[in-house]
C-alpha cells in the first residue's frame, strides 16, 4: 500500500460516519496539510454518493487539525441524475476542525463543448530540464518529502524574496510511485510553497479556505503545478493554482484564501 492510501484510509464507525488516522508524514510543522485533509473528506463523501468523481470542493479550515484519530460525518445534500452534493465535517476531541461542501459527477462521460485557450506556462521547462528538490539545498516541511519534485532552474532566485511577481511552479509526483488520481490532485493543490515567498520574507501561511475544481483525470507521470498571488492586503492573500498533467491537459484549478504570519527563517519552501 502506498503511503498516501494508508494515511487516507477510512473505517466506518456508524451511519455516514468514518474514522481516519491523520499521519505525521503530511504535516507542515505539527499541523496536517490542508490538501491532505481535503483528500480524506472527499474519500468519505464518495462512499455515500452514486457519482464517482469530485467536480468541485470547498473547505473552510476552522482550527488546526492534529496528528492522530479524526472523525468525519457526512451529510448527503442532494442526489441528482448528473451530479450529487454532500457536506462533511472533520472533528477531533469533540471540536470541528474543518467543514467541506463538494459536488460529484462523472468525469469520464463529458457531453458538452470545449473551450480551452489556455496552455501550460511557457516558463516551465520539461521535467528533465528542471532541478530535483534535493539539488536546490532548500529546507522543506515534512509533507514536501512525500513527493518527487522538479523545479525550474530559476527557482533559487524565486526564494530570495526579491521577485516582482508572486508566482512559482514545479513538476510533482509521489515519491513512492503512487499513480495519480483525483485525490492526488486535491493533495497537490495545497502541497506547493506559497508563491508570496518570491516577493517577501514570510513565515507560516495557513489556509483559511480552499476550493478545487477538478477538470479531468490525470494521465500517468508528472503533474505541473503553477501558482500565483496577485494581492496580499492586511496579511490576507489569495492564491490561484493550475495543475497540468503529463499530456499538457488542464486537470484542476484551485483558489485559496490564506493568512501570512511572521517570518520564521529564510531559504524555506
Amino acid at each position: 500500500m502506498h503511503d498516501f492510501d494508508r494515511d487516507t484510509a477510512l473505517a466506518s464507525i456508524g451511519d455516514k460516519a468514518w474514522r481516519a488516522e491523520l499521519g505525521e508524514g503530511w504535516c507542515v510543522g505539527p499541523v496536517p496539510n490542508g490538501g491532505y485533509l481535503m483528500a480524506i473528506v472527499l474519500k468519505a463523501m464518495g462512499q455515500h454518493l452514486p457519482h464517482p468523481d469530485p467536480f468541485t470542493a470547498t473547505i473552510h479550515y476552522l482550527r488546526p487539525a492534529q496528528i492522530g484519530a479524526a472523525e468525519i460525518e457526512v451529510d448527503v445534500v442532494r442526489i441528482g441524475r448528473g451530479h450529487s452534493t454532500a457536506r462533511a465535517t472533520l472533528s477531533q476531541e469533540g471540536k470541528a476542525r474543518l467543514t467541506a461542501l463538494a459536488t460529484f459527477g462523472d468525469l469520464s462521460a463529458p457531453d458538452g463543448p470545449d473551450f480551452m485557450p489556455a496552455r501550460p506556462p511557457d516558463e516551465a521547462p520539461p521535467p528533465e530540464g528542471c532541478l530535483p528538490l534535493k539539488a536546490t539545498g532548500l529546507w522543506v516541511p515534512e509533507v514536501a518529502r512525500r513527493f518527487d519534485w522538479r523545479y525550474p532552474p530559476e527557482c533559487l532566485r524565486w526564494f530570495q524574496g526579491q521577485e516582482q511577481e508572486a508566482r512559482l511552479g514545479a513538476w510533482i509526483r509521489f515519491e513512492d510511485g503512487r499513480p495519480n488520481d483525483l485525490l492526488s490532485l486535491a493533495m497537490f493543490c495545497d502541497a506547493f510553497p506559497p508563491p508570496v515567498r518570491t516577493v517577501m520574507e514570510i513565515g507560516w501561511v495557513p489556509t483559511i479556505e480552499l476550493t478545487v475544481h477538478f477538470k479531468g483525470k490525470p494521465a500517468p507521470g508528472w503533474v505541473l503545478g503553477w501558482f500565483k498571488t496577485r494581492w496580499c492586503q492586511g496579511g490576507y492573500l489569495e492564491e490561484d493554482g493550475e495543475l497540468w498533467d503529463s499530456q499538457g491537459r488542464l486537470v484542476a484549478i484551485s483558489r485559496q484564501m490564506a493568512r501570512v504570519h511572521a517570518r520564521t527563517g529564510h531559504g524555506e519552501l
